[in-house]
């Protein structure tokens, strides 16, 4: 369990800096902020909105945009370098290495997310909102990332080129945002079921009105497992195709 660990940390540590040592970080992050911070400011100055609402909103956009970006490499690089043997070989088991590779990930997500948080300052300052809806927002922007993070290392896993990757995740992560329009095309009937408690997007629309239901939880939780188990399969066949 500690080698576990101290190797899932070592892949963690590696990863965070290959980020800030590659331009990806660099770009990443401060379009991330200038872009959503663009339409907060004209949320509250323009129309006169003193609420992070819109701005969690846009952020949950600008992810799945930028998702695939942080994702793509992550396992697409190791195929195409013939590195992965290279880690196949170390004394651990391949979720020490996805987990580190993902965690890596989260904590870009994280830098971006507190990055935000500046917002604060002129919405208390202009305004008078309530913090509860603000906490929620942001547990529910960041189990949605979470999510976009999930799905980006497992398209990675398959592919090893990083642009093919990228498309894959954006594609993925389009569909799981839409799927709720799929109950206008009479599937509910055929399936037996509402496509609209799949959508991402539905669960993550009540964390920005304030509400942090348990079932949203569980199913952006239910969804970063089922991609972390998908995952765990594909470097499992990559290893005995070596």
């Amino acid at each position: 369990m500690r080698n576990h660990i101290y190797i899932t940390s070592v892949i963690w540590r590696k990863e965070l800096y290959s980020y800030f040592w590659s331009p990806i970080a660099y770009i990443i992050l401060p379009v991330f902020l200038l872009v959503s911070g663009y339409f907060f400011s004209f949320s509250l100055f323009y129309l006169q909105v003193a609420t992070m609402s819109n701005a969690f909103h846009n952020m949950a956009i600008l992810l799945l945009l930028m998702a695939p970006a942080i994702t793509m490499r992550l396992m697409a690089e190791e195929n195409a370098s013939g590195s992965m043997e290279l880690l196949f070989s170390l004394p651990s088991p391949y979720s020490a290495i996805i987990l580190g590779k993902y965690f890596a990930a989260v904590t870009v997500l994280l830098i971006a997310l507190g990055g935000s948080t500046v917002f604060l300052i002129p919405l208390f300052l202009y305004g008078d909102p309530d913090p509860g809806p603000i906490f929620a927002g942001y547990l529910g922007i960041f189990l949605l990332g979470s999510v976009y993070m999930a799905v980006g290392i497992f398209v990675s896993t398959l592919s090893k080129n990083q642009i093919i990757a990228a498309v894959g995740t954006t594609g993925i992560l389009i569909i799981l945002w839409f799927l709720a329009y799929l109950d206008n095309f009479a599937l509910v009937d055929f399936f037996g079921i509402s496509f609209r408690y799949l959508a991402i997007s539905q669960h993550f629309g009540e964390f920005v009105r304030g509400i942090i239901p348990l079932q949203s939880i569980i199913y952006m939780l239910s969804l970063i497992g089922l991609f972390y188990i998908l995952s765990w399969f594909s470097v499992y066949r990559k290893r005995y195709m070596v």
